[in-house]
């Protein structure tokens, strides 16, 4: 199961909060919350039961050392099965045909609509006083980063349907930037790959990111409970606070 919810909280940044479940444990396991603007995710197997006394239990600990407290009304439970969505991403476990079950990760359907209004703005119709390489300029930034996000996940389908929606929004816009040119013409100049640029400018296609899963950094990455297996001054993501001159300087040392 999957439950999400609102940390209410006098500090400027608030927190969300959410569990969730894997079904072949019969559990509700899946948590996720957020202090200070950081999300978290705290895996839990077991029943509803469980998840909702772990809720009561983060609930408590927000109270009692944060002096947040957990919003009722925003906070509710769904089944793995059903998904959930985590920054911005729509997480459901589903069975292959071949009986496998798998979790997917896929691009929520509010994530891609907020990027299809964004891509609708800058190409509107107050855009047109504009060249076409200045609108490129704004639009390839827009989806060479989304996808660039969510290339960690089954997110193929996805940008070849934003990117559709791209090139038909740029041809649009071409079709008001120059309104004697017939569909014919734009056809023959626009239609195809790579073929809307101008001034070494071209629409970039989301389609052409690289889809990969996310790299097991677990035995690099010092936490209090891997002590055991991880050295933490040797490990390559150790931890740290902003006191600790030594690695701010080899940061510095990285970026420069």
């Amino acid at each position: 199961m999957s439950l999400k919810g609102l940390v209410e909280s006098p500090v400027p940044r608030n927190g969300h909060a959410g569990f969730g479940g894997r079904p072949e444990e019969t559990g509700w396991s899946e948590g996720q919350y957020r202090a200070s603007g950081r999300p978290y995710v705290v895996m839990v197997a077991g029943a509803r039961s469980d998840a909702e006394a772990l809720k009561s239990q983060i609930g408590e600990l927000l109270a009692n050392k944060l002096k947040m407290t957990l919003s009722a009304e925003k906070t509710h439970i769904t089944h793995i099965d059903d998904g959930f969505v985590f920054l911005g991403f729509h997480i459901q476990s589903k069975i292959r045909g071949d009986g496998r079950r798998v979790v997917l990760t896929i691009p929520a359907k509010q994530a891609l609509a907020s990027v299809m209004h964004k891509i609708k703005r800058l190409t509107g119709q107050g855009t047109t006083s504009l060249s076409l390489a200045e609108v490129l300029w704004k639009v390839n930034p827009v989806l060479r980063g989304w996808a660039g996000y969510f290339r960690y996940g089954a997110s193929k389908k996805t940008f070849s349907h934003l990117g559709w929606y791209a090139w038909w929004r740029m041809l649009r816009w071409i079709r008001r930037k120059h309104p004697h040119l017939t569909w014919k013409q734009l056809r023959r100049r626009y239609y195809g790959t790579d073929h809307i640029a101008e001034d070494r400018m071209v629409l970039y296609n989301p389609a052409k990111m690289r889809v990969e899963r996310y790299r097991y950094r677990g035995a690099q990455i010092s936490t209090p409970w891997n002590i055991d297996e991880v050295d933490p001054d040797g490990a390559r993501f150790r931890r740290t606070d902003h006191d600790d001159m030594a690695f701010v300087g080899q940061v510095s040392e990285h970026l420069t």
